[in-house]
């Protein structure tokens, strides 16, 4: 039995903190033993399969190889379904035609039922007697149920006789298998990896990475529907032998693997989960009773107080020089060098950094005439910090029957990891992603509220809340503004605009909207050192609008056409997303009449953008919307 222990029973070692009091982990979930885990035998790696589950395990069954202990015992593919009054039938194999004399398991399926990927020795043959011959290594297949009958059984693409590759999980749509193997180039043990299918055939396997992969061993994975990926590792900090983890994949990225509940979690060896959409139950496997065994699990409702208000942080500052009066004489130039080649001049300049951090700011006073310095340069350290907090990122205006994005990537709570999201959007705080999308199907304002569980270096458990209020409306008005007239100017540091009314403003108040920016046309051109001149006309119609209708307040959504950070921005749609606030607030607009947000086109929320402004440097949208409403 020493091969299927390769990839099913990983060698563990118990880390020091085996004990998991140290951790403290808030119990989120309720854990039992299913009626059909023997205390004799394992049974591990459920699936949901047309009402039942199907599982693996070492009980007996009619197979032609006889077993008296535990090392010549192989694992079978069983399955089980409910009785009328929910408790659970006897197991049998699930399918004699795919059962070999030798390891099957685990398994699989498509969203229909009607394609099963799974584990197996890769020789079957009945000379073998040795089924724990170490080079017989475990190999995925794939199998087809035709007319009530699992046929057309071949090999996976990428199998190899000298490595393993075992624990398949396909993806709901069936277009991404993920699976664990030990063939070269990973980071130790076993890794995961996935394969994404094109045309019919599975691509090169990809390596999950560094974030997820370790130098132990990570296997078992399961595709959530709801995008979330489980997985167990005895690699990543945890309670002691194999933990269950779960991740998602944000933007082309990875993050961080987040440690599930004590009452799933042990100190014993915990893997092979299966559960809903929302992880509100399910069943995992766990060690803790010394054999392996199927436990259900369901969650036990979780509650935040006191949710505060978001503090959206500034990193806008007007720089001037205390000593110029004394050059008030002399023709002098004040140069300011905020690095990276970005320059400004004047005794009094505005400027944008692009985030938190500490950033050298260096001013030279110079001769207008002779152009040599009148003073040694000077240098200004500013350190800027990101507000810690928990963070949830939306617009504040939507549609009826349209997505609306949520997410709670910027949340910043230094010296906690995150274990858990949690979302209310009006029928309490339930489990969810980072990334999330509601629906509205009728007009009017709501409140959301985001949740986050948290554990810090010495397992105190934290628990933060925010809230925010969104409005809903039946439509938008949107107003054709012409191009500025001088378009060719601005082409090459364009952002494509649009602008609307929500449908509560009067006809008279957006014909006097439309009309005041008629003249001025509606472009908008910037490049890494902000916001270009020629917009001056378009945005200071924006302020005269605003500071002349203190009833009004404008959403701003800024998406450029560049890669996104982990958060789903991207450098220059924060930048420049803080310039245009930042120009407005200089015009005199109240800073509650402006609410500005920048993404990348990476970002779930731009989505809606059509293919010809993707081809522009990015999108603006200015959106009209009643004051009062906030």
């Amino acid at each position: 039995m020493a091969l299927m222990k390769n990839c099913i029973y990983i060698a563990l070692l118990l880390a020091c903190f085996s004990n998991s009091a140290l951790f403290g982990q808030y119990q989120s979930f309720t854990a039992k033993v299913t009626s059909f885990s023997s205390r004799t035998t394992d049974e591990f790696s459920p699936v949901f399969y047309k009402g039942s589950i199907v599982f693996c395990s070492n009980q007996r069954d009619n197979s032609m190889i006889g077993y008296s202990d535990e090392y010549s015992r192989v694992f079978k593919i069983f399955q089980v379904t409910k009785t009328n009054n929910s408790g659970w039938k006897h197991p049998g194999i699930m399918a004699k035609e795919i059962t070999s004399d030798f390891n099957d398991g685990p398994v699989t399926f498509n969203s229909s039922g009607d394609i099963m990927y799974f584990s197996r020795n890769n020789s079957i043959d009945r000379f073998l007697k040795n089924v724990s011959d170490p080079s017989n290594k475990l190999g995925i297949y794939r199998a087809e149920l035709i007319s009530g009958t699992w046929t057309n059984i071949r090999p996976f693409s990428y199998n190899n006789l000298l490595y393993s590759f075992c624990t398949p999980a396909l993806t709901p749509d069936g277009n991404r298998i993920y699976f664990s193997s030990d063939m070269p180039g990973g980071f130790g043990g076993m890794d995961l990896y996935f394969c994404d299918n094109h045309n019919g055939d599975w691509d090169n396997p990809v390596n999950l990475g560094p974030v997820i992969n370790t130098p132990k061993n990570e296997s078992f994975p399961y595709a959530c529907s709801s995008g979330k990926l489980f997985f167990a590792s005895d690699g990543h900090k945890g309670f002691g032998g194999k933990d269950l983890f779960y991740t998602q994949e944000i933007n082309s990225e990875w993050i961080v693997p987040v440690h599930l509940d004590s009452a799933i979690n042990s100190s014993a060896d915990d893997f092979g989960l299966v559960t809903d959409s929302t992880l509100v139950s399910g069943y995992f496997t766990s060690n803790r009773r010394k054999t392996d065994d199927i436990f259900s699990f369901s969650s036990t409702p979780v509650e935040f107080e006191n949710c505060d208000s978001m503090v959206e942080d500034n990193y806008c500052f007007a720089f001037y020089d205390e000593q110029h009066q004394q050059f008030d004489t002399m023709m002098v130039r004040y140069e300011w060098d905020f690095g990276d080649g970005i320059k400004r001049t004047g005794s009094e300049v505005k400027y944008c950094f692009p985030g938190s951090g500490t950033y050298l700011v260096k001013l030279n006073i110079i001769d207008e005439i002779t152009g040599n310095p009148i003073t040694e340069e000077t240098d200004y350290t500013v350190d800027l910090e990101k507000t810690r907090q928990a963070y949830l990122n939306s617009s504040n205006v939507g549609l009826v029957d349209t997505s609306f994005i949520f997410d709670g990537l910027r949340s910043n709570l230094t010296g906690v990891r995150t274990t858990g999201y949690f979302w209310n959007f009006g029928d309490g705080f339930k489990p969810g992603r980072p990334v999330m999308k509601k629906t509205y199907q009728k007009k009017g304002t709501y409140t959301v509220m985001l949740g986050i569980l948290g554990e810090d270096s010495l397992g105190r458990i934290s628990k933060t809340c925010v809230a925010k209020r969104i409005h809903i409306y039946d439509y938008f008005v949107e107003l054709n503004i012409p191009d500025d007239p001088d378009k060719n100017t601005l082409k090459n540091n364009a952002l494509q605009t649009r602008i609307y009314c929500t449908d509560d403003l009067t006809k008279p108040e957006i014909n006097s909207i439309k009309t005041s920016l008629t003249e001025s046309g509606s472009s908008v051109a910037v490049n890494q050192y902000g916001i270009l001149p020629s917009s001056f006309l378009f945005l200071d119609k924006i302020a005269a609008i605003l500071k002349n209708n203190t009833d009004l307040r404008l959403e701003i959504t800024l998406i450029t056409m560049e890669g996104a950070k982990p958060d789903g921005t991207s450098e220059n749609s924060d930048k420049w997303a803080r310039e245009l606030a930042f120009y407005l607030k200089n015009k005199e607009v109240n800073k509650n009449a402006v609410f500005i947000k920048g993404f990348s086109n990476a970002h779930p929320g731009s989505a809606n953008i059509e293919g010809d402004m993707r081809a522009n440097n990015g999108f603006l949208e200015f959106i009209f919307v009643k004051k009062q409403l906030r």
